[in-house]
C-alpha cells in the first residue's frame, strides 16, 4: 500500500525577491507568490488529494488555500512543517548578513547540515522536527494521496534528505511554488516520482533566486 505525497514550497514573497531570509517571520505571499497559488490550484484541480497539511506561516497556508481552491478540502495546520528559526538572521538581506554572520551564511550556502543561524535553530533541529512530522503524516494516511506544503530549508532538511544521512546534505533549495512527488510504502521504502517540478508556472511566474543553487529537476528516484 503505497502512500502519495506532494510536497510544495510556499509561493514567492516580497522578501524572497529582496533577498531577506525570512525563517519563522510570518510573511505573506507576494504578487507573484500568489499567481503562483492559482497555478497551484489549476494543477491540483484534477488530483484526488485526500488532504493538505500546511506550515501554520501566511505564505505557506495562502499557498495551501491555492491548492484547495478547487477541491472540497481546507488546510490542515502542522506546526512541525513551519520554517527554521532563523534567529539574529531573520529580516536582514543576505549582504547584511555576509558582513555579518559570515561562517553562518556560509554554511548556509556551501554546508546545510553544519547551519546553524545565531540565537536560532540548527539545521540538524529541523531535519529531527520535519522528518518526525512527515513520517507521522504519512502513517496517518495509508494508500492516500496527500500534499505537504511547507518552506525551503525546511523541505531541504527533510525532502532533501531522502535515501542519504543527514550528514551529507547537500545545497540545492526546491524553486518557490514548485512540486516534488514521493510514494511512501509501508515497509518505509520509498520512490522519488518527480523533483522540483515548475511545469504548471509560465515563464513569468518562475521565480529562482540567484542566492542558492537550485537541484536537479529530473532527480534520479531512489527507493
Amino acid at each position: 500500500m503505497k502512500t502519495t505525497v506532494y510536497f510544495i514550497r510556499h509561493g514567492t514573497t516580497e522578501n524572497n525577491i529582496g533577498g531577506r531570509f525570512q525563517g519563522k517571520s510570518d510573511i505573506p505571499l507576494g504578487e507573484v507568490g500568489k499567481k503562483q497559488a492559482a497555478c497551484l490550484g489549476e494543477r491540483f484541480a484534477s488530483v484526488l488529494l485526500d488532504a493538505v497539511y500546511t506550515s501554520p506561516l501566511k505564505r505557506a497556508y495562502q499557498t495551501a488555500e491555492g491548492v484547495c481552491a478547487k477541491l472540497d478540502l481546507q488546510p490542515i495546520l502542522c506546526d512541525d512543517l513551519r520554517e527554521i528559526d532563523g534567529g539574529l538572521l531573520e529580516g536582514r538581506t543576505n549582504e547584511e548578513n555576509n558582513r555579518d554572520y559570515p561562517e553562518a551564511m556560509y554554511a548556509f550556502r556551501n554546508n546545510p547540515p553544519d547551519f546553524c543561524p545565531p540565537e536560532g535553530e540548527s539545521a540538524r533541529q529541523v531535519y529531527e522536527r520535519v522528518t518526525a512530522a512527515i513520517r507521522q503524516i504519512v502513517q496517518d494516511n495509508p494508500g492516500k494521496s496527500i500534499a505537504i506544503v511547507s518552506h525551503g530549508y525546511a523541505l531541504l532538511c527533510s525532502v532533501g534528505c531522502l535515501g542519504i544521512p543527514f550528514e551529507q546534505l547537500k545545497t540545492g533549495i526546491l524553486a518557490n511554488a514548485s512540486v516534488s512527488c514521493v510514494q511512501f510504502d509501508t515497509d518505509g521504502s520509498f520512490e522519488i516520482i518527480f523533483y522540483n517540478d515548475q511545469s504548471h508556472l509560465p515563464e513569468d511566474c518562475q521565480y529562482h533566486s540567484p542566492f542558492w543553487k537550485e537541484p536537479e529537476t529530473n532527480r534520479t528516484a531512489i527507493r
